[in-house]
């Protein structure tokens, strides 16, 4: 792909002013969220979306100016302020530059994949919008967009939403933009009464939680410099299969299903009956929060209890789905609250209470899953594990540091998962192994439950 253009899109809108950052935004900055760095260490969001249709360059452009001038987040600034904290101004109008690239044909999705890392690799400077964008076009007409986002302004949730707006209005000019919650709103309620209530409720569930949630302390490395950050990516077609497959035969979520296995296999290479993860929950269970794009995702601590495994795998996916809906409404806290409960609470302890096993499984659109596909024969789910691809990327310092992350980025006709970590607990060699674990584990499960659904065998 070459750059060919450059296009200044302008746009206007009816509201600016300053509000506080919203409590998930608190809790980026407390965590070391740098958006204005570049390379590796820097925390932005990437998305990228086909365009339906046959739209031409004049109407993509328009429908970045009308979902610009409408989303608050996209028009956000992050100047620091006299203590060097970040401050949230939204700005009326202003211009948005989007490159154009072309293609000789349409992009693969390992070309579309690294083209949207490279354009997420830039940091955003305190007067730089929070959006970066680019449309790649085949005989000059628009096909795709790739966007970077500030994460001050977007988690995953926020950008699927703005590029399906943008996606939407570009085919369709008159099509709605929605009613969702602006940040200020958002920050509005934390600071309402109801906000506090909400605030305090979670607090007592996390301090609750926090003492009954002990799991192996990570080994940190004995200097910066000796760090090396392992990171070992899955592809897996079979992966998105077997959990396809299995969430409608469970009546579960597909993010119940891949977090079971997961727990299965980490808690079998720790020696260990019930894992507890750091789950990232995207916090939008009502209507003005599904349509919002702002970033008000969340963590929450939920308990897998792993004796459910085995043979009793679907009992466990059920309730691990059940322990994720449970979650959903304490994962909404306040930043300096929590950080006061962590440190009472590890002084109780004589211990970190602090969770490092995160797990974040990007929201999954119904629609991206390939039920239709999902009775397939066992020797397919074989051959589409055969094609599955590992890969490892070593590195000096990541963004999230500190942690062993289990993310699962994309479910579609395949599975992107990574999980990667710098603790000496675990080697590139542990993570791979862990993650074909993983896999074989969801496949054996989906094809003991084809095998039971055909009669093969009964205690499946």
């Amino acid at each position: 792909m070459r750059q060919t253009a450059r296009h200044d899109v302008v746009f206007v809108a009816g509201t600016a002013g300053e509000h506080e950052l919203t409590w998930s935004q608190k809790a980026h900055e407390r965590e070391g969220c740098h958006p204005h760095l570049h390379g590796p260490r820097n925390r932005n969001v990437r998305m990228g979306r086909a365009l339906d249709g046959r739209p031409d360059m004049s109407a993509v452009l328009h429908a970045f100016a009308a979902v610009m001038a409408h989303f608050e987040a996209l028009r956000t600034l992050y100047p620091r302020d006299a203590d060097g904290h970040p401050r949230a101004v939204v700005v009326a109008s202003g211009v948005l530059r989007i490159d154009e690239y072309a293609s000789d044909a349409p992009p693969t999705y390992d070309e579309l994949s690294a083209f949207t890392l490279r354009l997420a690799e830039p940091g955003f400077a305190p007067d730089d919008l929070p959006l970066r964008a680019a449309v790649i076009t085949v005989d000059g007409r628009p096909i795709h967009i790739a966007l970077s986002l500030h994460h001050f302004s977007s988690d995953t949730t926020s950008a699927r939403i703005a590029a399906e707006h943008i996606a939407r209005l570009a085919a369709d000019p008159g099509a709605d933009l929605g009613s969702g919650w602006q940040p200020r709103q958002i920050a509005s309620f934390e600071a309402s009464p109801s906000g506090r209530r909400h605030a305090h409720r979670v607090d007592t569930h996390d301090r609750a939680m926090l003492r009954r949630s002990a799991m192996p302390e990570l080994q940190a490395p004995s200097g910066h410099r000796a760090a090396v950050y392992d990171f070992v990516c899955l592809d897996s077609a079979a992966v998105a299969l077997a959990a396809a497959g299995l969430a409608k035969q469970y009546r579960t979520s597909a993010a119940a299903v891949l977090q079971a296995a997961y727990a299965c296999t980490l808690a079998e290479h720790l020696g260990i009956g019930t894992c507890v993860f750091n789950t990232v929950m995207p916090n939008r269970h009502t209507t003005s929060a599904r349509e919002a794009v702002a970033h008000i995702a969340g963590r929450a601590l939920v308990p897998v209890d792993t004796s459910l495994g085995g043979d009793r795998f679907p009992a466990l996916c059920r309730a691990v789905d059940a322990a994720l809906v449970r979650s959903s409404s304490v994962s909404l806290r306040e930043p300096d609250r929590y950080a006061r409960s962590l440190d009472e609470v590890s002084a109780e302890l004589g211990r970190s209470a602090h969770n490092p096993y995160v797990v974040n499984i990007r929201p999954i659109a119904p629609r991206t899953l390939i039920r239709a596909r999902a009775d397939r024969a066992p020797q397919d789910l074989d051959r589409a594990m055969a094609s599955s691809r590992y890969r490892r990327f070593p590195k000096p310092v990541d963004a999230y540091s500190g942690n062993l992350s289990f993310d699962v980025w994309g479910m579609s006709e395949t599975a992107g998962i990574s999980l990667g970590t710098d603790a000496t607990s675990f080697d590139a060699t542990d993570l791979e192994q862990i993650l074909r674990s993983f896999e074989s584990r969801l496949v054996a499960a989906a094809i003991g439950g084809h095998a039971a659904r055909s009669g093969s065998f009964a205690d499946a």
